[in-house]
């Protein structure tokens, strides 16, 4: 039945009697529906318990029928419900599924079991375990704490910059409990916020493909200009830690492992987690070398010297695939924070040197020894050129001392000349 719809006709509209079937039992009522003569396309239907709900009805590009809600009788007039009506018809007209995309809204959820399913679903099937902890550490201790409860579909590109800006001014750092007995920092900062952006911006790209949202509120977002920590440790810091780590081994104050590692993380300039997840398979004895199926860049060989050689004979070999480093409990590495501390302490070594530290060290004097970028790269397994590029400030000291060098042999030539002549 087509009507114009007003207040008075809609809420003098009786709900259907519920039809008898052949036993005399009472069947479910229909629905009783009007349609509106000024809109077409918009309605109304009353229950049969009597509820009044206002709908539009349209077809989409394809063909395919649709028919959603657009509110109660009560809290919408109807002449509001009309206006409403006529938005989502011309959506429809543009080409806009209006109701398939309220389905989406109720299916995007929050944020938080975004972060649940980005993990799932993209992180751990197409990242190393390493990337998909640091993942998981950042939406735990920033993204969620910050944003978790909020609609994926309500976050907006202010909302992201708030964010930014929270975890810069440390507002999610904290300190945790860590097992055993120890404790974790979480830290803020320019740096931490550059990659919660990043990663905000790669889990709402997922969204956007999975539809649960038609853009991307992170992309563009500018992030911070980072000041790089390339600190090492200078000739005289080298010759401290040296000493310190073999005071350890005779005084046995530090476990030899933990010595051990930090000698190999010096004298090859290995990141830490490549280090400490070395198991004997990895090390080829008779060609002097690590040999790692998996690494931050992929699968690569690590050369090592005598110094390597002397720190893994101090190390009993276990079964190949037994960690070199492990730690009291089965299968999992030793931690070398405390070891590191108090060796460094001996040393008279600054709180900024960390372990990563000793990679940035042996990058260093590598260049400063004569060794190309490309080949300190190669060393490194730096995938891009533009990541060792840090350390030519290095290579200009290495050329000035080599050309001081040269210098001095040719003043030298000219005082023997000099005395020849004489």
């Amino acid at each position: 039945m087509r009507v114009k719809l007003t207040k008075k006709v809609v809420e003098a509209i009786t709900p259907a009697t519920p039809p008898i079937d052949e036993t005399g039992k009472p069947k479910k009522a229909p629905d009783v529906i009007l349609w509106d003569t000024e809109v077409p396309g918009f309605g109304v239907k009353v229950t049969p318990a009597g509820k009044r709900i206002y709908f539009v009805y349209y077809r989409t590009s394809s063909g395919q029928q649709r028919r959603p809600k657009v509110g109660d009788h009560g809290p919408l007039t109807v002449d509001q419900a009309r206006q409403i009506a006529r938005q989502w018809l011309a959506k429809a007209a543009a080409g806009e599924d209006v109701s398939q995309k309220r389905q989406n809204d109720r299916a995007s959820g929050t944020v938080a079991e975004l972060a649940t399913r980005y993990l799932a679903e993209y992180a751990v099937p197409h990242k190393k375990p390493r990337s998909v902890q640091t993942d998981r550490a950042n939406l735990d201790n920033h993204v969620i704490p910050i944003m978790g409860s909020m609609r994926v579909r309500d976050v907006t590109r202010q909302d992201i910059d708030r964010m930014k800006v929270a975890v810069r001014e440390g507002k999610t750092a904290r300190e945790l409990k860590a097992k055993p007995r120890g404790r974790r920092i979480v830290r803020g900062g320019e740096g931490i916020a550059n990659r919660v952006v990043a990663l905000a911006s790669k889990m709402f790209g997922c969204a956007q493909e999975w539809g649960l949202r038609d853009d991307n509120p992170a992309t563009s977002i500018r992030k911070y200009k980072e000041h790089r920590k390339d600190r090492f440790l200078d000739e005289a810091e080298v010759g401290r830690l040296i000493t310190q780590l073999d005071v350890a081994d005779q005084a046995q104050v530090v476990s030899s492992k933990a010595t051990a590692a930090i000698r190999v993380l010096l004298y090859t300039g290995m990141r830490y987690s490549e280090v400490m997840t070395l198991r004997w398979r990895d090390v080829d004895e008779g060609k002097n070398c690590f040999r790692l199926a998996d690494s931050k860049t992929g699968s690569r060989v690590i050369p090592y010297g005598t110094q390597v050689v002397l720190a893994l004979s101090a190390l009993e070999r276990g079964a190949p695939d037994k960690l070199l480093y492990e730690g009291a409990k089965e299968g999992s590495p030793l931690s070398l924070q405390r070891p590191w501390h108090q060796i460094r302490a001996a040393a008279e070594i600054d709180a900024s040197a960390t372990l990563h530290t000793l990679r940035h060290t042996f990058a260093s004097w590598s260049v400063m020894g004569g060794l190309s970028l490309a080949q300190v790269g190669a060393l490194l397994g730096h995938k891009s050129t533009q990541t060792t590029l840090r350390y030519a400030d290095h290579a200009v000291e290495a050329l000035r001392a080599y050309g001081e060098q040269t210098g001095e042999a040719m003043a030298a030539m000219a005082k023997a000349s000099t005395k020849a002549e004489d």
